[in-house]
């Protein structure tokens, strides 16, 4: 038994270790960036929390019919035009991101984003440390 605690002990204090507050800020500042970046059509904002080789995915089950449709960084970015940003359904209250963080261990993460503003969708991000920074690397999106 005491084989089995200190085993349990190792790996979850192991697990522990790979999980640092810089890393979650840094994780959370991606995903932040990515997605209030999004809303507020700030382009520049929104290259801080990507990586140049974004993969962006959803699943549409919205016709009976499954599609997967993809898209790059490049294209994601070129949606956001600060002459057409997304309209605010309640200017009143700011925005607020979302991130949960699920996992975090050697250099990559998962986390799911939501918004109070946009709240018809929901990112799965995957992020992972690129030379000292974390940026999201793919995202696997659906409408609430």
């Amino acid at each position: 038994m005491k084989k089995i605690s200190l085993f349990i002990a190792l790996f979850w204090g192991s697990n522990l270790m790979a999980q640092t507050a810089a890393d979650s800020s840094g994780i959370r500042t991606a995903a932040t960036d990515y997605v209030e970046g999004f809303f507020t059509a700030d382009t520049s904002r929104m290259k801080n929390g990507l990586s140049d080789e974004l993969v962006k995915r959803i699943i549409d089950n919205r016709s009976g019919k499954s599609v997967i449709a993809t898209i790059g960084r490049k294209e994601l970015i070129g949606y956001v035009n600060p002459k057409y940003k997304m309209p605010d359904p309640n200017p009143a209250e700011p925005f607020k991101a979302t991130v949960t963080i699920y996992d975090i261990k050697n250099g990559i993460a998962l986390a799911k984003v939501t918004s109070n503003k946009m709240p018809e969708f929901f990112d799965y991000v995957q992020v992972g440390k690129l030379n000292g920074e974390w940026k999201i690397i793919n995202v696997l999106w659906a409408f609430s």
